[in-house]
């Protein structure tokens, strides 16, 4: 850093304080020293020493008391913006001021008044000609140990390490230590930078600060997703409280008024913030798909008809970093190993897009999902009816993962990579087998799991935080709601349904820091009747009777 005018001499005064009393109480000792290069016998300008030629005057001719380097009042000794007198020296002499922190530095000579790491040209001068004092609680920055009073400290919160630099953390173009949310995921920094007693906690043990961290407990679902809430009702933050221990309460099941016209699929449409369906089943005819508005109104996706299998959809939300546009759907079209990709708005169908290679590899019937968490790179999953697992890249380049052999694969999850959360189930996919009891978790590797949960799975879902919950009830051809708000104790959880059942059908699926538990969900009395559950989804939308969710602040 480049010394600002007349801070040459103030390495040698602080080494030498009676030097330095030497060369500004003597008039003539300067002139021993360091004469004018342009003027025998003036002082040199701008050194901050009354005297004849002074370029630190405010009046030239020996009135020094302002500019860099300058003495009196209005001087600016240590050139930090901010003169002498806001800096507590009348004179801005040596032995005139105060040392806020101790260090034998009066702080008009001190480019760290408060000793906190960051300079006072940094935190000191509001752009006004006064004193910057951020939380308003008459103590300026520059002397302030806690600028944004969030309690984190100034020290903590100011400079970068790695660049030196004054640290950005949410690149708002406010530093940190001015910043009363560093990282930017709506939890305060003073919330986040004590936890019983604890200085700057790291809740996950990460290395970084939650106060710097998107995702304080790696459960995978950033703090400005998980919310501030206690989901749980076990004392701790939802952002800082990986798993959900609470027993879930009687959710309130509603069947959305608008008819329907007999439909097996169900996703959400992001693009177009409604809810898509695969209808007219077993015909596929007049057309095949449809979106539903919210007000229950449904129109024809796209022209493609005729599919007559049980056709299961998956689209892509936003965020894929696979490749894939959000809103494109895709399908299976009752063709052994083929699939159908659909543009977002469907004007566009390719019929096949994809015809996975050999013979005998089964329909998509199975279920197929756009991977949302980076695990699979984004990839489209696809589950056969032959028991195969592939995945499917967005050039359209599908790679075989297992083989579990001949068995009907129904529903299918990618399980994003946090193992605190979901245990044994991370960075896994997970396919349901109905005929067999079995949930198999494969790793991208192939590496093949099993378990007997007790739930014949049908479909299997991730339950998203502050997204409603909509499921295909087959044989009523019904669509059965339930306002997400219900579900908040399972938020982040996995959720299974299963097609014959004398209860409710849906299962939450959480690890509980040791095994795998299972609970059916229970519903309150009254409701309607819960047949076949045969696809399901949470999506940010609604329909007739379940509301709109309020606009999303995080992104998918």
């Amino acid at each position: 850093m480049r010394a600002p005018p007349g801070r040459f001499a103030l390495p040698l005064l602080r080494r030498s304080p009676w030097l330095a009393l030497l060369l500004l109480g003597c008039p003539q000792g300067p002139l021993k020293i360091a004469q004018d290069s342009a003027s025998s016998g003036e002082v040199d300008a701008g050194d901050g020493v009354p005297g004849p030629g002074d370029a630190g005057a405010d009046g030239g001719g020996g009135d020094a008391d302002s500019g860099a380097g300058g003495l009196g009042p209005e001087g600016d000794a240590d050139g930090d913006g901010l003169t002498n007198a806001q800096e507590g020296s009348p004179t801005g002499g040596v032995s005139d001021g105060r040392d806020s922190d101790g260090d034998g530095v009066l702080d008009h000579l001190d480019e760290d008044s408060d000793g906190d790491g960051i300079l006072d040209s940094e935190e000191g001068p509001d752009g006004a000609g006064g004193l910057r004092d951020t939380d308003n609680d008459d103590t300026p920055d520059v002397l302030d140990l806690d600028s944004d009073n969030d309690s984190a400290l100034d020290r903590d919160e100011g400079r970068d390490p790695a660049t030196g630099g004054l640290r950005d953390t949410d690149g708002d173009g406010q530093p940190d230590f001015r910043d009363g949310d560093s990282d930017g995921d709506s939890m305060l920094d003073r919330e986040e930078s004590t936890d019983g007693g604890a200085y700057l906690p790291d809740t996950d043990g990460d290395g970084t600060p939650d106060i710097r961290d998107l995702d304080s407990d790696a459960d995978s679902l950033p703090d400005q997703r998980d919310g501030a809430g206690d989901n749980d009702g076990d004392g701790v933050a939802n952002w800082r409280d990986p798993r959900n221990d609470g027993s879930l309460d009687p959710v309130t099941f509603i069947a959305i008024s608008t008819p329907f016209t007999q439909p097996v699929g169900i996703d959400f449409h992001e693009s177009s913030g409604t809810v898509v369906m695969s209808v007219n089943y077993p015909s596929g005819a007049p057309y095949a798909f449809e979106t539903v508005d919210a007000d229950g109104d449904h129109a024809a996706f796209s022209g493609m008809s005729g599919l007559s299998d049980e056709v299961k959809i998956a689209t892509a939300r936003s965020g894929n970093t696979g490749g894939f546009a959000t809103g494109e759907l895709f399908v299976g079209n009752g063709v052994d190993g083929q699939i159908v990709r659909i543009s977002a708005d469907g004007s566009v169908a390719t019929n096949p897009w994809v015809d996975l290679p050999g013979e005998n590899n089964g329909l998509m019937r199975g279920s197929l999902y756009v991977d949302p968490t980076g695990v699979w790179g984004g990839d489209l999953l696809v589950a056969t009816t032959q028991g195969e697992l592939w995945r499917v890249n967005s050039a359209g380049v599908p790679t075989l993962v297992a083989d579990v052999g001949s068995t009907h694969l129904e529903g299918l999850l990618a399980v994003p990579d946090a193992p605190v959360r979901y245990g044994p189930f991370s960075g896994k996919a997970l396919c349901g087998a109905e005929g067999e009891g079995r949930l198999y978790a494969i790793s991208p590797d192939g590496t093949v799991e099993h378990y007997v949960l007790g739930v014949n799975v049908e479909d299997i879902d991730m339950a998203w935080p502050g997204e409603n919950f909509f499921g295909v009830n087959f044989g009523t051809s019904r669509i059965l709601g339930v306002d997400g708000a219900e579900l908040a104790g399972m938020a982040g959880d996995i959720l299974l349904t299963q097609e014959s059942h004398g209860g409710v059908g849906l299962y939450r699926l959480w690890w509980d820091g040791s095994t795998p538990r299972v609970e059916e969900l229970t519903a309150t009395s009254g409701g309607p009747t819960l047949g076949q559950w045969e696809h399901v989804t949470f999506a940010r939308a609604g329909i007739k009777e379940v509301p709109v969710l309020p606009p999303p602040s995080w992104r998918f």
